[in-house]
């Protein structure tokens, strides 16, 4: 029996939009709570079709369309899209139980399937279809919250930990991560973490290396930005 390798990738961030066929205007989504819908485009960048399936969840390991139990619905959720066109994505509050005093967050999940090869339709033998998954975190924004997302990140607190660094956030806004160090960018053999600290929450980041009294963090702003930012360690 002849197969042809096939992978599930679970991209995220810019790699998602970068490897995959299917390529996504944006690299995160805010929902702001007065809003009705927000809308995303995407652009086939393949010389051939693609069948997408879209939907939200809550970023569990074992979550998928038929246990995502989350308070949005994406229209539409299946769709093909020709070589070279655009379609836009509409995704929608449904309404629910969702704290209102701090941000939460979601995962918009496009799985990109693609057609049969001609050698694939005229074979009798077995083959698995190649498919990519792409996720961006959503963040559902409630009204009147204190401050921005860019003030937020003066309010971090760091802090030494046991096996790392802890984040405090005690903003209602979640933080996302480009790089997190322990060292200058300019030194060599630089450990890099990556990764979120929740609004309201605590997150340890773990390091090999010993923390001494800075640490060097890259921020990522609600348009995919990237700002770097430094702050002192407390112990």
């Amino acid at each position: 029996m002849k197969i042809l390798i096939s992978t599930l990738f679970t991209l995220t961030l810019f790699l998602s939009s970068a490897q995959a066929g299917i390529l996504i205007d944006t690299t995160r989504i805010i929902y702001p709570a007065d809003k009705q819908e927000v809308t995303l485009n995407m652009t086939n960048n393949a010389n051939s079709p693609r069948l997408i399936q879209a939907w939200v969840d809550d970023g569990g390991p074992d979550s998928n369309t038929d246990n995502a139990n989350v308070p949005f619905i994406v229209t539409p959720p299946i769709f093909r899209i020709d070589a070279a066109k655009r379609q836009t994505l509409r995704i929608m509050y449904t309404g629910g139980k969702v704290p209102q005093d701090r941000e939460s967050v979601f995962w918009l999940n496009v799985l990109e399937i693609q057609p049969k090869s001609s050698a694939q339709k005229e074979s009798a033998n077995d083959y698995v279809q190649f498919s990519i998954r792409s996720r961006l975190k959503l963040f559902y924004r409630p009204k009147g919250l204190s401050g921005s997302s860019e003030e937020a990140v003066s309010t971090l607190r760091w802090r030494v930990a046991h096996g790392g660094v802890e984040c405090i956030n005690p903003s209602p806004f979640n933080i996302s991560f480009h790089k997190i160090s322990l060292s200058p960018a300019s030194e060599k053999d630089t450990e890099y973490l990556h990764g979120m600290c929740q609004a309201k929450g605590t997150t340890v980041f773990s390091f090999q290396e010993k923390a001494n009294e800075i640490i060097f963090f890259t921020t990522i702003d609600d348009y995919g930005g990237l700002k770097k930012h430094e702050a002192r360690l407390s112990h």
